[in-house]
């Protein structure tokens, strides 16, 4: 669902062209963003958070908005939820104890210093709407906002909720809702995919906890004791698209790469030397072939996860069902996520493919440029190639639709939506470079990279980037593989 919003046209430039306002002209140190404060405290005995948050917002848009949106995400843990945060087929995988709700309620709200009244809408109820009042927020007007909210965590092994000691928040707070076209996009918690979609902007956060628990956090983690004997870590982060952290009782292996602290938290991993060690390279190889890495530190937390792994800004939840390699793979895949979702974002609801199919090709080179894993990077494509043909021979017909560009909650089943974005994704991908070869390709990317690092990428900017890299039109190559038609290019179907 997206909320309408009024909008009107501003002639910025003509007003900073006014030499009256000469100073229109002058770029700030940083660039301007919505910044978060948030205070949380958690109840290891209710499992239970209470938080308070504060929030300058800024009007990035082109809109007056007489409104704010948040979506309140954890709220599709609460018993008569419309859309459950978790596939049919993985319930009893999500909850090994059998089922279990939690929540979020929100308390009172002040804008401006004044108190307000907010309203629970969307699709799910999942939406807080803050009205203002006035004339409403202008393009470049800042609106401060505060609210208290309590959560209360699902026993669940998932992004969100706790298993023994440990507690993933993941999508936590309230967060601005993204603003787009004209409108708040306020998609619910759909079950499949990462069905996020939020602007980058700068936080400030303590979590406090018993002091036998261990905090991992987007950011780089301070901890100071208070006299009650619990713990207070904080961290603050600039551009981050959103802030997730892990608690439970650690054991962490940190290093280096240049200014970069590298951290990996677990509790009973039998080989965590190699699961640094796989950090470490990651954010090495990364930052060579697409940029340089954006934040101060980047962690890694073996947790209770259903799926492989999570990303977040400078946070990668890696399950801890996984083992081995399988298990080193996902914080490879986590650890790309970085550059793609983090700094560069998507609508991961509408175009899932540009983070999850890139990121899953990055894997692929990761193993390439680091022969020592003993992986073959022409093998794992032809692995992909492989199973993504069983795949379609399997369940798809000539009239089966096999885009790319449908929403997540369209998609028939998560099996279906991994097949089209990750593996097909990932081998249009590598068809690509195979076309235009590495060099262009590569400095494709690198562009990609830099000109939307902190911001929100569509998939013709991708595209423009790689065509200007390329010097070839590539519009059709690209519509050929997210629509669904069949072509072939570089030896790749794309079907």
């Amino acid at each position: 669902m997206k909320k309408p919003i009024k909008t009107v046209a501003l002639l910025l430039s003509l007003i900073c062209a006014i030499p009256l306002f000469a100073a229109c002209a002058k770029k700030p140190d940083k660039p301007e963003r919505s910044r978060y404060e948030i205070t949380a405290t958690y109840d290891e005995q209710a499992k239970t958070v209470a938080a308070s948050m504060s929030l300058s917002y800024y009007n990035a848009s082109e809109a007056i908005l007489d409104e704010l949106c948040f979506h309140l995400y954890p709220a599709a843990f609460r018993e008569g939820a419309r859309f459950s945060p978790v596939p049919k087929e993985a319930v009893s995988t999500a909850y090994p104890s059998g089922l279990s709700y939690g929540g979020i309620e929100t308390g009172k709200v002040t804008l401006d210093g004044e108190e307000v009244k907010a309203a629970i809408e969307g699709e799910d109820e999942d939406i807080l709407v803050v009205k203002i009042g006035g004339e409403g927020l202008y393009p470049g007007e800042r609106a401060a906002v505060t609210l208290d909210f309590n959560l209360k965590l699902p026993e669940i092994r998932h992004r969100f909720g706790y298993q023994g000691s440990r507690v993933n928040l993941g999508n936590w707070y309230p967060i601005a809702c993204a603003f787009e076209d004209g409108n708040f996009v306020t998609d619910p918690y759909y079950s499949t995919g990462d069905p996020f979609y939020s602007d980058c902007a700068d936080y400030k956060v303590s979590i406090i906890v018993p002091g036998e628990l261990t905090v991992a956090a987007s950011g780089k983690v301070t901890s100071a004791e208070n006299a009650d004997g619990t713990k207070t870590f904080s961290s603050e982060i600039e551009g981050a698209r959103d802030y997730a952290a892990v608690i439970g009782e650690f054991k962490m292996l940190g290093s280096k790469v240049g200014n970069t602290d590298v951290n990996y938290y677990y509790i009973s991993d039998p080989e965590p030397e190699k699961a640094l060690t796989a950090a470490v390279d990651s954010l090495k190889t990364f930052s060579d072939k697409f940029g340089e890495y954006p934040y101060e530190s980047m962690s890694s937390v073996e947790t209770q996860f259903l799926q492989g792994g999570m990303e977040y800004p400078g946070l990668a939840m890696i399950s801890d069902a996984l083992t081995g390699d399988i298990y080193r793979e996902a914080i490879i895949h986590e650890t790309a996520h970085q550059w793609w979702y983090a700094a560069v974002g998507n609508d991961e609801v509408r175009y899932p493919w540009m983070d999850e199919g890139l990121t899953e090709f990055s894997t692929s080179i990761f193993y390439r440029e680091n022969p020592g894993y003993n992986v073959d990077y022409q093998k794992r494509i032809a692995d992909a190639l492989g199973a993504y043909v069983l795949y379609f021979d399997a369940f798809k017909t000539a009239s089966s639709d096999t885009s790319m560009t449908r929403k997540v909650c369209e998609y028939e089943s998560q099996f279906e939506y991994t097949y089209m974005t990750y593996v097909k994704g990932e081998l249009m991908f590598e068809s690509l470079r195979s076309v235009i070869g590495d060099e262009k390709f590569f400095a494709g990317l690198k562009d990609y990279y830099s000109t939307y690092k902190f911001k929100t990428a569509k998939p013709d900017d991708l595209i423009g980037c790689m065509e200007k890299a390329s010097g070839r039109e590539l519009k059709g190559f690209f519509d050929s593989w997210t629509e669904g038609k069949v072509a072939d290019f570089g030896g790749l179907s794309g079907k």
